[in-house]
């Protein structure tokens, strides 16, 4: 078991890895704003003792992924092989009661979310991208601004209504803030189930080796239209 504040529990001895981010979005909790837990499953590789070599696999190779999102309802996502569904909790029967069978995103949405306070240390292709969807140039509506702080509740809007969820690396954090294995690659994996995309600006997230269980990267991922519109952003400025 890996997570953010815990490396390897060698306690029991399973077939499975299990990384997770117990709760998301902590710095919401004294507002009372939506916070979450990520999870993905792994087969585990290796038949001795488990280690944390078991759990740096590349998201491609994940069983299951899901979160939970603790708001005004409790709901869990989970994503397998055979796709998306969403269960929510009943608190009647204290149950969880399946709401929607087969999730999937819209190829394109009308909003982006990311935290536009960090502007100064962002990349010039981040700004120009965000200044494209505030000011179309073919008079097009512009893209409706939504960020809670919490992963958990940002894709989950992004999944429901489409756009795009931005945590791109920036001068302070040239390497991202999100962590690949317990953060990224499970949103990545529902994403990609749902019919959309998630990259780190280059490749999809769910080819990337993992180096360290703690490993931190970029991460964008939504509808699939948006995600490429961004790319082409990125592609322009890292080939300069």
């Amino acid at each position: 078991m890996i997570c953010q504040s815990v490396s390897v529990f060698l306690y029991f001895q399973g077939k499975y890895v299990v990384c997770f981010d117990p709760l998301d979005g902590s710095s919401n909790i004294d507002c009372l704003a939506s916070i979450g837990t990520i999870f993905a499953v792994y087969r585990k590789t290796s038949d001795g003792e488990p280690s944390e070599k078991d759990a740096l696999q590349p998201g491609r190779n994940i069983v299951a992924a899901g979160y939970a999102l603790y708001g005004s309802a409790t709901m869990m996502v989970l994503a397998t092989e055979f796709g998306v569904n969403s269960f929510m909790l009943d608190p009647a029967i204290g149950e969880f009661i399946l709401v929607n069978r087969d999730v999937k995103i819209k190829k394109k949405g009308n909003i982006y979310s990311l935290n536009e306070g960090y502007a100064k240390y962002s990349d010039q292709a981040v700004n120009e991208y965000v200044q494209k969807k505030k000011f179309p140039e073919d008079g097009s509506s512009p893209y409706g601004a939504r960020y809670v702080g919490s992963m958990v509740a940002d894709v989950h809007r992004t999944l429901v209504y489409g756009g795009i969820f931005l945590y791109p690396a920036n001068c302070k954090s040239p390497k991202g803030k999100l962590r690949l294995l317990y953060e990224c690659n499970p949103m990545a994996y529902i994403m990609e189930k749902a019919g959309g995309m998630a990259t780190n600006g280059l490749e999809p997230v769910l080819d990337i080796v993992p180096e360290s269980i703690h490993q931190r990267m970029p991460i964008a991922l939504g509808s699939t239209d948006d995600v490429k519109e961004y790319m082409d952003f990125y592609k322009k400025y890292t080939t300069k």
